[in-house]
């Protein structure tokens, strides 16, 4: 907390240095469209700056400029026009329409903006409006579909959870595969704080997570290492970048109001492809005593409708039970409210904001309430100084994440599996023994009453975040300029969890506190030169450094075993019972960097780049790489006279090198007290894996081609890529004997790679003064292969195994990224299935299924608009992974899915041979055949295959001339959807999208939360 107050009292003395004076002019004016309409909104900033004012509904503007400065005019679809104030005090600015969208100016790496049509490689920029009307609770959600070559996908937990985002594939083995978040020029830390396995638990989100939508102007997203070569290591994988909305001043002080409310209910109200024709028991039998009922298996009887024994001693109806999931699951709700005040004084521009987001999930209990507090200024303290100081606070308290996977408090998996005969009704009212401990319902004690997991369980995290960042820039000539940054992203993180007293499994309760203190900072200092060398040939360099720091401190302190039962405390338990844990881990990497740009008369661009980093977790003498890259644009359209009907054309290629370390403390081994022993301290080997002393940067190489075009008069609109990405001297984990000690060893062998394509379209298919209709679709392919792995070895595997333990996610030479594999049944040479002498299947070994991670996704979005009014849909998909579904292998074995009614009567006599090669002739009970499939992965592995209408927003803005007597400048009205509706899936009564972590073992199910649909409305008043 010291260190903090530390920070603020920084930021407010750059703050307070503003008082110094300067001389600056008042300048107003006008800003015009096509035949001197007015433009209501667009952008006038002081070039270098992000000092700037926003025009009015009637095209006015006033803005305090230093003397000298240069002002930026722009508007989206329109050529922004650069405007000497000169000694002006009346400026009015006429804009041209855009020949082509590239034309705009976009932010690239370091936070350096951009002549779109100049890069040498792909980028897509995603307006902030985008992110807030159809908003998810995690922003990263909502690009679902939106950009080509993004791959994200939600883990199954509710609002609250993580997302698993890439970029053009998967580029490292073992080791981070997610791109570089980074705020206001200021790397942020996206960790996924707690993430769930084969014996379940909950995840606990990650950083981008934790951001505002509200405060967002733009998030670009840079594909690969070429995009991104100056960020370096950290890189490789690609970077998101966010930029934040700065101050802007209409006239006075300007005020925005956002308020949104979205109900969100289940998206699958009933497992179409479970059974409801036999109800709880055994055997064929309804239960006829409360040790029978007392049963998680729906194999008993035929239901018809007697009154038949439940597990409370009470006889009810013996019926099918068809809505427990919608008499379970509550309709979620978020309500999210902001207000932003934006102004500015002489010499100043500063924009304050403040976000309250209250959610409650669908899932009884579970709460997530988040404030985001944002400052943004920007100083004039001289002709030649200025400063940038911004600083977010964030605060987050979540009270009982969902569990997924495995059962214990996992109220999903009771759900799940609950017989189809019991009503959950019953269990709302037998919550309780006589002792006020779990009544037990089923024969698994480690699967709870759901509003015992839900009400008795409990889970609460905190994180107080604060991300913050000062910017000096000072021009030494007009051509030379100076910037610093000092950054930093630190917050404090509470995780407590309580199993209470009475759990069946565990009856005197567990305690368990976690504590987390991550802290990373940057300095870094930067030299911008720009000067042209002639009239056609312009230039500009840019040299830096940086210096960047993690600390992670961790405290644990946990113990089973509550004294006096019900009281929760770890005071309350005994001190032979606890156990206390402190880890300091620490990382640094230094850097240097340079970036060259050429121009030859606006149609030929040419980059060159080059990065060097030193790390702390590699060998010494082998810690440091470079990271060379090129790119170069040329601009058709500008060199050559084409036809009428090509309005731009654009060629563009790139290549560049990125690499990667390791963790902290892998190079040898580490120790950790462990008590002591007559008075002596007692200390131990920690870690399961071998440490690697000479441990080197991994390598990864990227090019890309691609081509840009506008048609028509710029109506239809192409980009395309192709790219190439191969990852070398990979850090892989390999297995060894767990004889020596140790379960897996650190190597510098590793190979990967990733080709693929990118496409996205855009086409203004009508144009009318009132109506306008635009489509735009974007498509991608990644090709992920694993190319080599450790000496001989030829698989890897990644994570733990499905719950189940039948199927497994591997790395495989010769095969992509993240494989599935399973027990299937085992065959004869002509496919006949091999049965043993007592009429189950055999297993064969683990077979291939293909990957978890789609390899092709695509986005069409569609919007109308008929003056005020506006509609739009989007339409996203997912092709080429596959599932395994651990909630369909739990449905076979608990007797629920409706591929278990053959045989029930009759038995089941396995189509195949037996062992001998004849024709299998033995009958086996339906129960314990289908029960016995459990064991299989075959059955229960499914195509991921999918299209959703992700989106649908209708939006009203209302007309300036209705506002006049208003103290409004403008308001607007949407009503928003998402997730509506799964248009096309092949996996029974379960998402396609419901897996349960964010780790690089993708395409495992198991008993997560249930997906939903949300609608809302949104309104947005500024003043």
């Amino acid at each position: 907390m010291k260190k903090n107050l530390l920070y603020f009292k920084i930021l407010l003395l750059s703050l307070l240095t503003t008082l110094s004076f300067a001389q600056s002019v008042d300048v107003r004016g006008r800003v015009t469209g096509e035949g001197g309409t007015p433009i209501y909104g667009a952008n006038v900033v002081v070039k270098g700056s992000r000092q700037g004012a926003v025009t009015d509904e009637k095209g006015d503007y006033r803005i305090q400029v230093p003397k000298g400065s240069i002002l930026t005019v722009s508007f989206i679809g329109y050529v922004a026009k650069d405007v000497p104030i000169g000694n002006n005090s009346t400026l009015n600015v006429s804009l041209s329409p855009q020949s082509s969208v590239l034309d705009e100016v976009v932010v690239t790496a370091l936070g350096i903006r951009k002549e779109r049509k100049s890069l040498g490689y792909s980028t897509t920029e995603i307006k902030g409006e985008d992110l807030t009307q159809a908003r998810s609770v995690n922003v990263a959600n909502s690009l679902v579909g939106k950009v080509a070559g993004l791959n994200i996908t939600g883990t199954a937990t509710g609002p609250s959870g993580s997302s698993r985002i890439t970029i053009r594939g998967n580029g490292s083995i073992g080791g981070n595969n997610q791109p570089l978040i980074v705020v206001d020029g200021i790397p942020i830390n996206n960790d996924n704080l707690g993430s769930v396995g084969m014996w379940g638990g909950s995840d606990k989100g990650d950083g981008i997570s934790s951001l505002n939508p509200d405060e967002i102007e733009t998030m670009n997203v840079l594909k690969g290492a070429t995009a991104a070569a100056l960020y370096g290591s950290r890189a490789s994988n690609g970077a998101i970048l966010v930029t934040t909305k700065g101050g802007k001043v209409g006239r006075g002080i300007g005020v925005e109001v956002n308020s949104n409310f979205v109900a969100e209910d289940l998206l699958i109200k009933r497992f179409k492809d479970y059974q409801y024709d036999y109800g709880a028991g055994n055997n064929g039998q309804k239960p006829t005593t409360v040790l029978e009922a007392t049963t998680t298996n729906s194999w008993g009887g035929k239901l018809d409708g007697t009154s038949v024994m439940q597990y409370d001693g009470v006889a009810r109806p013996y019926v099918a039970q068809r809505d427990n999931l919608i008499n379970f699951y509550k309709t979620g709700n978020t309500f999210t409210n902001s207000i932003a005040i934006s102004g500015a004084s002489e010499k100043v521009t500063y924009r304050l904001s403040m976000n309250n987001l209250d959610n409650h999930g669908i899932v009884p209990g579970n709460t997530l309430h988040r404030n985001n507090f944002a400052l943004n200024t920007n100083a004039t303290l001289g002709p030649k100084l200025t400063v940038v100081a911004n600083v977010k606070y964030i605060t987050e308290k979540n009270h009982n994440r969902p569990r997924l996977s495995d059962s214990p408090g996992n109220a999903n998996y009771t759900l799940f599996t609950m017989p189809t005969s019991l009503p959950i009704s019953t269990m709302q009212d037998n919550i309780f023994d006589s002792r006020g401990y779990e009544k037990v319902w089923s024969e698994n004690i480690y699967v709870q009453n759901a509003y015992f997991a839900t009400n008795q369980y409990k889970q609460d995290d905190q994180k107080n975040r604060v991300i913050a960042a000062i910017e000096p820039t000072y021009t030494v000539t007009p051509w030379l300029s100076l910037m610093a940054r000092l950054g930093f992203d630190n917050y404090a993180y509470r995780n407590t969890e309580i199993t209470p007293t009475g759990t069946a499994y565990q009856l005197n309760g567990g305690y368990n506190n976690n504590l987390r203190n991550f802290t990373e900072s940057n300095y870094s200092l930067n030299a911008t030169i720009k000067h042209s060398i002639t009239n056609d040939i312009g230039f500009s360099l840019l040299m830096g450094g940086n210096l960047m720091k993690q600390v992670n401190k961790l405290d644990n302190y946990s113990g089973s075993g509550f004294n006096i039962p019900f009281f929760y405390d770890i005071s309350n338990i005994s001190p032979a019972s606890r156990s206390v844990s402190y880890n300091y881990i620490e990382k640094r990497i230094n850097s240097v960097y340079a970036s060259a740009d050429l121009s030859y008369k606006n149609f030929l661009y040419v980059n060159l780049g080059g990065r060097n980093d030193w790390f702390s977790t590699l060998a010494a003498g082998k810690n440091s790489i470079f990271y060379p890259s090129v790119g170069a644009s040329f601009v058709l359209t500008e060199a050559f006279k084409l036809p009428a009907a090509i309005s731009f054309a654009k060629l563009r290629g790139s290549w560049a090198q990125a690499g990667g370390d390791t963790d902290p403390y892998n190079l040898s081994l580490y120790y950790g007290l462990t008590g002591s022993h007559l008075g002596q301290p007692l200390a131990q080997i920690n870690g399961s894996q071998v440490p690697n002393s000479n441990l080197q940067p991994l390598t990864s190489t990227t090019s890309e081609l691609g081509l840009e075009a506008r048609l028509f008069n710029n109506r239809m609109g192409i980009d395309f890529a192709v790219y190439n990405r191969k990852t070398t001297n990979d850090i892989v984990a390999a297995s060894i004997s767990g004889t020596s000690g140790f379960s897996s060893a650190l190597f510098n062998v590793g190979q990967i790679s990733n080709n693929g394509i990118e496409l996205l379209l855009n086409y203004d298919i009508v144009k009318a003064r009132d109506f306008s209709w635009n489509a735009s679709f974007n498509f991608a392919y990644n090709k992920n292969q694993v190319i080599s792995l450790y000496g001989d070895l030829q698989n890897l595997q990644v994570g733990d195994p499905a719950r189940s333990q039948s199927s497994y996610v591997f790395q495989q030479i010769g095969q992509p990224f993240s494989l599935i594999k399973g027990f299937a049944y085992k065959r004869d040479a002509t496919g006949n299935v091999i049965y043993d002498a007592q009429g189950y299947p055999l297993k064969s070994d683990l077979v291939s299924y293909g990957t978890g991670v789609s390899p092709i996704t695509l986005g069409f979005n569609n919007s109308f608009r008929y003056k005020g009014i506006g509609l739009s849909f989007l339409i996203d998909g997912k092709f080429g992974g596959h599932i395994y579904s651990g909630t369909n292998a739990l449905a076979y074995r608990y007797g629920l899915h409706a591929e278990t009614l053959p045989g029930r009567e009759t038995g089941i006599v396995g189509k195949g041979v037996n062992e001998k090669g004849e024709p299998n002739a033995v009958n086996v009970p339906a129960q314990q055949y289908y029960q016995y499939l459990y064991n299989f992965a075959e059955p229960f592995v499914y195509s991921s295959d999918f299209l959703k209408l992700r989106q649908v927003i209708i939006d009203y803005t209302i007309p300036a001339r209705l506002l006049n007597k208003m103290p409004f400048k403008a308001a607007s009205i949407s009503i928003v959807g998402r997730n509506l509706a799964i248009l096309m899936k092949h996996t029974p009564n379960i998402d396609p999208e419901s897996t349960y972590n964010n780790t690089n073992a993708q395409g495992l199910e198991f008993a997560g939360a249930p997906p939903t649909r949300s609608m809302g409305i949104n309104l947005n008043l500024k003043f």
